[in-house]
């Protein structure tokens, strides 16, 4: 998923990376609140709209799939094709090894600014799942027969 995300929106892997890590990030950003306060609110509806900021995140990450032109993939060399063709690898120095044309041609360009969308799906989908984990814990723990918690914890 990744590296199709890198290939979609023509960005560097190390962008690519903060957009993988931007879940934990939105998590970590109230789960000291959501821990101390969350036992003084009524937990099923803290966890009820921990799901809907969820399904808002998800919602936002899956924008772009629609707002998009349809996904070209790339073409490249492969070790069986005609060394002759229009195709060209890009070293990491940004240099070309096949063709010899303008070394302009290997600097990535951003296609779209539509990443920001995933982006901010993946914070918005970490906020919402705050609430969940902690909250829903205890509340199985609380409230569910012995035998059956592990149960329901492991639906969670």
């Amino acid at each position: 998923m990744l590296t199709q995300i890198e290939r979609q929106f023509n960005i560097p892997t190390s962008l690519v990376g903060l957009i993988n890590g931007s879940f934990e990030i939105g998590n970590l950003l109230l789960i000291v609140f959501v821990s101390y306060f969350g036992t003084k609110l009524h937990r099923p509806i803290v966890i009820g709209v921990g799901c809907v900021v969820m399904g808002l995140g998800c919602f936002l990450i899956a924008l772009p799939h629609f707002l998009m032109g349809r996904y070209e993939y790339e073409s490249t060399v492969s070790i069986s094709s005609n060394l002759s063709s229009d195709s060209f690898l890009c070293l990491a120095n940004r240099t070309q090894t096949l063709k010899t044309s303008d070394p302009a041609d290997c600097v990535k360009e951003m296609k779209s600014l539509m990443w920001i969308y995933v982006l901010v799906g993946n914070v918005i989908r970490g906020v919402g799942e705050t609430p969940i984990m902690p909250l829903g814990i205890s509340y199985i723990e609380d409230f569910a027969k012995s035998e059956n918690s592990p149960l329901y914890i492991g639906v969670i």
